[in-house]
């Protein structure tokens, strides 16, 4: 089996009802074991005032006995600025594989912006392209180096680029390696996204030059799209062998 193939039978960023999903864990695995799938990254949405992870790492610890599906538990947290800070809970995370750090909002000096407000910032000359992508490698790196209780997985890469009105045309290679050489030093996994599309392939192979790990993600909602993968396997063969 080649390497694509071998990573097209995981999904490693699904969510369920413990946090936005609107299937359960078990309505996961059952999708995925249907597809043949070797791995499920159970994956929900937290922030530091969140309480039900024990909840959901107990049931993830049960379900791993009924499936020969390998599951894991990962939770959700945006990046909160440019010191790497995750909007996670700072305890009852016992457990957890993976931390994902997302994205979600813009990450800033002084914490979290919006996509619109700093859109509006690039429109009215407030700050550049070249200002607001080094923010954001900044934080993504200030992350990967500050975050040491669990494996971290970037999750969606880049994906708030486009909601700002930047792509990831923007970000220059050199930031690319920066970023690809912080994740081997620091054992951060790097994901590509099915759902968002991202990273781009020029950024895959930058990472995956770095010698960055990556691996697939739909970062699902439902059931019905776990393991679909159609932008994954555009990008996968300038990576894979």
């Amino acid at each position: 089996m080649s390497q694509a193939a071998a990573l097209l039978l995981e999904d490693h960023h699904v969510h369920s009802v413990f946090s936005d999903g609107k299937t359960t864990i078990e309505e996961n695995i059952v999708a995925a074991e249907r597809l043949g799938l070797q791995r499920l990254g159970c994956v929900d949405h937290v922030r530091a005032d969140t309480t039900y992870v024990p909840d959901y790492v107990a049931a993830i610890r049960r379900l791993r006995t009924t499936t020969t599906v390998v599951l894991t538990a990962g939770i959700e947290a945006k990046i909160l600025d440019t010191a790497g800070q995750l909007d996670v809970p700072l305890d009852g995370t016992d457990g957890v594989d993976y931390v994902y750090a997302a994205d979600h909002q813009f990450p800033w000096h002084d914490g979290p912006r919006s996509p619109r407000e700093v859109k509006t910032w690039l429109q009215d000359g407030r700050v550049t392209a070249a200002q607001c992508v080094a923010v954001l490698i900044r934080s993504t790196v200030a992350a990967m180096h500050g975050y040491r209780r669990h494996p971290l997985v970037l999750a969606h890469l880049f994906s708030i680029l486009p909601k700002v009105g930047l792509s990831e045309d923007d970000v220059a290679d050199e930031l690319l390696g920066n970023v690809g050489a912080v994740a081997v030093t620091t054992g951060t996994i790097v994901e590509v996204s099915e759902r968002w599309r991202c990273p781009s392939a020029r950024v895959l192979r930058a990472l995956a030059a770095a010698g960055a790990t990556v691996v697939c993600s739909t970062d699902s909602h439902s059931a019905a799209t776990i393991g679909r993968y159609e932008y994954v396997r555009t990008v996968l063969p300038g990576i894979t062998t």
